[in-house]
């Protein structure tokens, strides 16, 4: 009996601290209770209303209408508008309760002011609004804005293979654009709502890859699964998962990948029950996977099924028309950072265009802001944008030189480079995010190193 009171307290509690009118009335229209939020809202004393039929209420005024009266007349849920004695207007639902004979026992209403509900409609709408702006904004970012041929040659390319959802493979030089060409077919296919989920291949262990890709389970003594974690192809399923660097996948977890885009399914690291997923892949790469497939060194089926339609991004040497585009985009860019307004001179759009590009976009965004920082006025010149590429190489060589001092297996020394530079990153800029960031590395990446040194 103890048990039964306190749930009863509990329930009561509850109702009566919820923010809409609840009204309870027996299978006559006799008022039983009300919480104290129909006080607030209906604009009455209790004692008003408890132990009085509805009909009389209506009579009197303190009700336009009463859904309590229309349940028991249709014998079923109904929604609608009131309007109480002191003028506000109120939406209620009255849900009927039948006994074991099939009779109305209770009716239990509820109750929302109108004008929170159209504030809470408003607000939804506002949300509903900024979320469309953000999806315009980053379907924005995925666009590919071009003028050279080259350019639009592959960007007519990956508009074609977007709406066909089959696996791809982007070539291209380190800088030049995969991710946003991935992203570019990811918003032109029909999975445009869908999830856009990355993951980049490092030289990390094989166990955190696949834990990574597949996800990871613990499988109890009879077989059932316990403590799933999801990985990247559960985040994307039926959305678009993009599989960077995958020249660097171990032989096995390629196995695994060949396995899921020919049948759809995957097992987690640690289970053995199959999961489906309908993520489309897109692999990225700097590799030249065609000779690694020769070579034994990647696994020539996974090839074939990747690379279908050739897609290569060329490098920016080669796509010249892009250049002065480009570095003006990047301007308005830091125009909006740095709250100015600069533009480069015909110089120093002639300086730019003429250089190779080794570092592709990232090396021409770079440029871009250091020239824009060291320009004096509003109109950044040709010597600047010199100065800024030709005028620190011998500097910059020499900054991210590394000297051996002894000979030692290879081995062992990617190991201490490792750990040092890591450390050292870290000692600077003391979260591992940033480390990662400075780095050009995942966050895990970083805590992998530091945790195993």
């Amino acid at each position: 009996m103890a048990d039964k009171n306190k749930l009863d307290n509990i329930y009561k509690t509850i109702v009566e601290h919820l923010g809409e009118e609840i009204f309870v009335c027996d299978g006559e229209g006799n008022v039983l209770f009300v919480n104290p939020a129909s006080i607030e809202i209906s604009e009455f004393e209790t004692q008003d209303v408890i132990g009085r039929n509805m009909r009389d209420l209506m009579a009197e005024g303190y009700f336009s209408q009463s859904s309590t009266l229309t349940v028991l007349r249709e014998r079923k849920p109904v929604s609608i508008l009131q309007t109480t004695k002191s003028g506000n207007q109120v939406i209620a639902t009255g849900i009927p309760i039948f006994d074991e004979k099939g009779n109305i026992e209770l009716v239990i209403t509820s109750s929302q002011d109108i004008h929170a509900v159209d504030k809470l409609l408003d607000t939804l709408d506002k949300q509903r609004q900024e979320i469309e702006t953000l999806r315009r904004e980053l379907s924005k970012s995925s666009e590919i804005d071009v003028t050279d041929p080259a350019s639009l040659k592959i960007k007519d390319s990956l508009e074609k293979v977007a709406s066909l959802d089959i696996p791809l493979l982007i070539y291209g030089e380190s800088g030049t654009g995969k991710q946003v060409a991935a992203r570019h077919v990811h918003f032109y296919s029909n999975r445009s709502e869908k999830p856009f989920v990355t993951v980049t291949c490092t030289d990390s262990d094989e166990e955190y890859l696949d834990k990574e890709i597949f996800g990871a389970e613990d499988s109890s003594l009879n077989g059932e699964r316990r403590n799933i974690k999801q990985g990247k192809l559960d985040y994307a399923n039926e959305g678009t998962l993009v599989i960077n660097n995958i020249s660097h996948l171990p032989m096995r977890l390629q196995s695994k990948l060949f396995n899921y885009i020919d049948k759809g399914t995957f097992t987690r690291y640690g289970g053995s029950q199959e999961v489906k997923s309908s993520a489309r892949i897109i692999a990225v790469t700097g590799s030249d996977l065609k000779s690694m497939s020769k070579s034994g060194e990647f696994m020539k089926s996974l090839y074939y099924k990747l690379d279908t339609v050739p897609l290569s991004i060329p490098p920016l040497r080669n796509r010249i028309r892009d250049i002065p585009y480009l570095a003006n985009q990047y301007i308005s860019k830091y125009n909006a950072k740095y709250n100015a307004k600069k533009i480069f001179n015909k110089d120093a759009l002639g300086v730019l265009t003429s250089h190779t590009w080794p570092g592709n976009l990232i090396e021409l965004d770079k440029t871009v802001e250091s020239a824009y920082i060291m320009s004096d006025g509003p109109v950044i010149k040709g010597s600047t944008v010199y100065d800024v590429i030709h005028g620190s190489t011998e500097q910059e060589e020499s900054k991210y030189k590394v000297y051996c001092e002894d000979i030692i297996p290879l081995k062992e020394a990617k190991h201490q480079l490792e750990e040092q530079l890591v450390k050292r990153a870290y000692e600077i800029y003391k979260t591992t995010y940033k480390t990662a960031e400075a780095l050009g590395v995942n966050q895990s990446t970083v805590s992998r190193i530091l945790k195993k040194y």
